[in-house]
């Protein structure tokens, strides 16, 4: 339990002391915080590009739910290449520098190592996103007078579900593969297949390719709670957690 803890300690300082500060939270943040006012002036954007001597198009007025659901398509198309690129690089980039093999002579095992990889990744991206989707609510309420806080909280927390299927799938390739783009790629093409999984009705309701077009849903507030909703989750968390035991497996048959 001491090494372990020791271990959290130490993925901890490394998020502090790495780009990984800066640039996710930046990003969402950014992201969060410009989504409502780019979804509040989309119509005259699109008036201005077709120009005066072009016929009008009669689009809806933009509401707090288009801005939220803005708010999901960033995470879903933005937002998870950064949490891939973060995760890819974290257990082959100590591999090739020694540091793997450095903390490996101490009492933690090599479970812990790649557990405390995922525990840390996975908490550092939960509380840069939470705040995303609190800036975002709060953007929102600004723009557009009033915003309901229960459909950007429910959109991010199946998302976050997203990201540990992603991170650990980039992790389970960080451990398997030695350059990082590699992994990247892993992990980026298992993003595109739940995506394009997702496009079959019978994936989307009952695997975690699900987990994409319910954000969305939920964001909109279009989904209901039933099992197209919890059918993915529980899916979802499942295969992370064979993910991260795969990854587990792979990095202790791993020679340092």
């Amino acid at each position: 339990m001491n090494a372990t803890a020791a271990l959290l300690r130490l993925r901890t300082r490394e998020i502090f002391r790495t780009w990984r500060i800066w640039v996710l939270p930046a990003v969402v943040v950014f992201l969060a915080a410009s989504g409502p006012v780019l979804t509040q002036f989309t119509n005259d954007l699109l008036a201005a590009a077709l120009g005066s001597g072009q016929a009008a198009i009669a689009l809806p007025d933009p509401t707090a739910l288009d801005a939220n659901a803005q708010w999901t398509k960033n995470l879903t198309q933005l937002v998870v290449f950064v949490v891939v690129v973060m995760a890819a690089g974290a257990i082959n980039s100590e591999i090739r520098s020694g540091i793997a093999a450095l903390t490996l002579v101490k009492p933690p095992s090599r479970t812990a190592y790649v557990l405390t990889h995922a525990v840390v990744l996975l908490a550092f991206t939960s509380v840069a996103v939470l705040l995303g989707a609190v800036v975002s609510w709060l953007v929102t309420w600004a723009v557009f007078g009033s915003a309901p806080l229960g459909p950007v909280l429910a959109a991010t927390a199946v998302w976050l579900v997203l990201a540990a299927v992603l991170i650990t799938a980039s992790l389970l390739a960080s451990a398997a593969i030695d350059a990082v783009a590699g992994a990247t790629g892993v992990g980026i093409g298992a993003f595109f297949l739940l995506v394009l999984l997702g496009v079959a009705p019978q994936a989307a309701e009952y695997t975690p390719a699900g987990l994409i077009p319910v954000t969305n849903a939920l964001a909109a507030g279009t989904q209901t709670a039933d099992h197209t909703l919890w059918w993915p989750v529980a899916t979802g968390l499942l295969l992370a957690s064979a993910l991260l035991a795969a990854a587990a497996i792979v990095f202790r048959r791993r020679e340092l």
